[in-house]
């Protein structure tokens, strides 16, 4: 592969057949910012060509078995991207306008020169090599890129075929504005698109837009637009865009939306299937986990907790008893209240029910929420005594929902205290076992909505 000028040290090669003149180079050269190679004949200089990238090419005119001309006619068939330039003090005018004129040489320099106005000259057209390879790669980057122009006060557009490439479309003239360059723009998308341009340019600034276009033969592509304006002083007197076609990205991110999806899908029925578990095993608390799913997403909602967030609370939620399926049935369904041995087993399930689902690979720590939900904040809960700060904020959403529930449901130990006193016990709490917000939160909410309550008894059974 052909490495270019802007990716490697510029070269210059001299030859002169007087070994006095190279040495005389060498010393007048060697701080000079680019890599310098020495040859004695035109002969040894063309191996070193034929190896080496040069980019520039001097050579004295007067040299045994090949002249200068000669070599440098060589030079221009073989690489005609080099830049070729005669030293000599011999040359006559007559050849050296002829060289020129036939394109062998591009200068011809008089001996002796001085050393600083040598590298000065070399330097310029090394310069001009970097821009020349800086534009090259350019046109080679926008290759795959089309262009439109709207000359806003003359009142015409232009376009690149590049344009007409991606666009599948060959506009009409157009005149007067830009909407006859879109006619092959997915209907849905051309009035977005539209809005876009015009907002670019009454407002001045870049703007970007991603849109469908429509093929005869019924096939959908992307395009990306990337949109700027020319002004003087308050008005706009040009729009430029440039379109590139995104369809290959779009379909990978269509595909792996679509994987999302299903993962997601798969997600949700596993968590309904192990919640089911939990309700089988524990009967008088069927319903239970969904309605503090729906209480928890509310106070989620109500904290300003992101999409990501809010759907690891409610996951979490509906799984956050399912340790208990390792809990004797008996102890679950007992009437009286629990010996100490059957509560230390019982305060087993947050830990059970992390190691059930730690593997699941959910977006957000669903596992950590569900261990953590009978934590307190004075460090009065379990399993490990974690306080303040240390229990996540979706812990202790959850730990307020799951309590409220159960407190103003029925159990086989105890009626169902209601709303009213549920929330009051909550409260009586704020602060030192429960998340102040999170309680807040919770009494706007059932404040708005007095028959929630309710409502979740009847959508959960």
């Amino acid at each position: 592969m052909i490495q270019s000028v802007n990716d490697r040290e510029q070269c210059v090669l001299f030859i002169d057949d007087e070994p006095a003149v190279l040495d005389g180079l060498r010393r007048a050269l060697h701080k000079a910012p680019f890599r310098k190679l020495f040859a004695q004949s035109a002969f040894q200089a063309l191996e070193l060509i034929d190896s080496t990238p040069v980019d520039i090419v001097v050579a004295d005119e007067q040299m045994p078995g090949m002249s200068g001309s000669e070599f440098l006619s060589i030079v221009r068939t073989r690489h005609p991207e080099t830049i070729r330039i005669i030293l000599s003090g011999h040359a006559s005018i007559d050849r050296v306008i002829e060289a020129i004129n036939s394109g062998q040489i591009h200068r011809f320099l008089i001996k002796p020169m001085d050393s600083d106005v040598l590298v000065e000259i070399l330097q310029q057209y090394l310069g001009s090599l970097r821009l020349q390879a800086t534009k090259q790669a350019l046109l080679n980057r926008t290759d795959t890129l089309g262009r439109w122009e709207w000359d806003i006060l003359g009142g015409t557009c232009q376009w690149s075929q590049g344009f007409e490439r991606l666009m599948h479309f060959v506009p009409p003239a157009v005149e007067g504005d830009f909407t006859g360059l879109f006619g092959s723009v997915h209907p849905k998308d051309r009035a977005a698109l539209v809005r876009t341009i015009h907002d670019c340019k009454d407002s001045g600034q870049t703007r970007e837009a991603e849109h469908r276009i429509l093929l005869h033969d019924g096939t959908v592509r992307w395009i990306a637009q990337y949109m700027d304006v020319f002004r003087d002083a308050d008005t706009t007197w040009r729009l430029i865009g440039i379109l590139r076609d995104i369809t290959d990205q779009k379909e990978k991110e269509l595909l792996q939306t679509e994987r999302l999806v299903i993962l997601q899908k798969t997600l949700d029925k596993t968590v309904e299937a192990l919640a089911r578990m939990t309700e089988i095993r524990d009967p008088y608390t069927a319903g239970h986990q969904a309605r503090v799913a729906r209480l928890a997403g509310l106070i989620g909602t109500a904290l300003d907790l992101d999409s990501q967030r809010l759907l690891g609370l409610k996951t979490a939620a509906k799984l956050h008893d399912i340790g208990k399926i390792y809990i004797p049935a008996e102890f679950l369904a007992k009437p009286g209240i629990l010996r100490e041995a059957e509560m230390n087993l019982m305060k087993c399930h947050p830990e059970i029910g992390y190691q059930i689902v730690k593997d699941i690979p959910f977006v957000m720590p669903v596992a950590d929420i569900m261990l953590q939900h009978h934590e307190r904040l004075d460090g009065s809960g379990y399993p490990f005594g974690l306080e303040e700060d240390e229990i996540v904020l979706e812990a202790r959403i959850l730990g307020v929902a799951d309590a409220f529930e159960a407190m103003s449901s029925h159990r086989p130990y105890r009626p169902s205290l209601g709303q009213q006193k549920s929330m009051n016990e909550l409260l009586s709490k704020k602060g030192t076992a429960f998340d102040t917000q999170a309680v807040e939160a919770l009494q706007d909410i059932l404040e708005n909505q007095p028959s929630l309550l309710e409502e979740l008894h009847r959508d959960f059974p």
